[in-house]
């Protein structure tokens, strides 16, 4: 089952197998599959990740095998400023993101990134499979930033003990602890590419050149 691995993005890979609506069924199951006791007002429903996903479709990556069945994915959103800041409070459960409080990442600027989760099927946890999520994560970004779209932090809410793992080795700072579970994290974009996307020389130049000639103008506020 495990034998061929690929990380694709949705479009144009996925979507003549799957509708956003049995996307987002998969995705909620391998969310419940992976972190035990999850809530269904912290998961959220197909019904609010649906235009979420519509809106900004290019701000996740999805692990798939030979057939295309989806066995992990991570997903982030660039939050607007007011539930960024809830957010990075620890005051926000994700089933709060809406459409409506999310960038759809299609003009040029600079955003605040809330990376949302990275999840695996839990046959596959000790392969290199997240190593092969982690890697096309700076691949998104990379994409984005030649495309004029920017990030100048990430925050995460880590629920898991292995997502509290993941931040930390990233070299992420604890901030507070979120109100109804886990732990909220933070690092400035930059700083989480150098440290962690060195090798990465391209993209971390258009970030240095990017946030070194933009530093006064304003962030995207539309």
């Amino acid at each position: 089952m495990f034998e061929t691995l690929a990380v694709i993005p949705y479009h144009p890979f996925l979507s003549g197998k799957y509708s956003y609506e049995s996307l987002l069924d998969r995705l909620i199951y391998l969310d419940y599959a992976d972190m035990k006791g999850i809530t269904k007002e912290e998961e959220g429903t197909r019904e609010n990740w649906v235009p979420v996903f519509k809106k900004s479709p290019y701000s996740s990556r999805y692990l798939v095998d030979g057939n295309l069945n989806i066995l992990g994915y991570w997903h982030f959103v660039a939050l607007k400023e007011k539930m960024f800041r809830k957010a990075k409070k620890g005051l926000m459960l994700d089933q709060e993101i809406t459409a409506n409080n999310v960038y759809s990442l299609e003009k040029r600027g600079r955003y605040m990134m809330y990376f949302v989760e990275t999840v695996t099927h839990p046959d596959i946890r000790n392969t290199d499979a997240v190593a092969m999520l982690d890697e096309s994560f700076y691949d998104a970004v990379y994409d984005f930033a030649r495309s004029g779209v920017f990030f100048t932090e990430r925050i995460t809410n880590a629920v898991t003990p292995g997502a509290v793992k993941r931040a930390t080795g990233f070299g992420m700072r604890f901030v507070t602890k979120n109100i109804y579970r886990g732990s909220i994290y933070s690092m400035g974009m930059t700083d989480f590419l150098l440290r962690n996307a060195s090798r990465r020389m391209d993209l971390f130049r258009l970030y240095l050149k990017e946030m070194g000639r933009r530093r006064k103008r304003p962030r995207a506020t539309i």
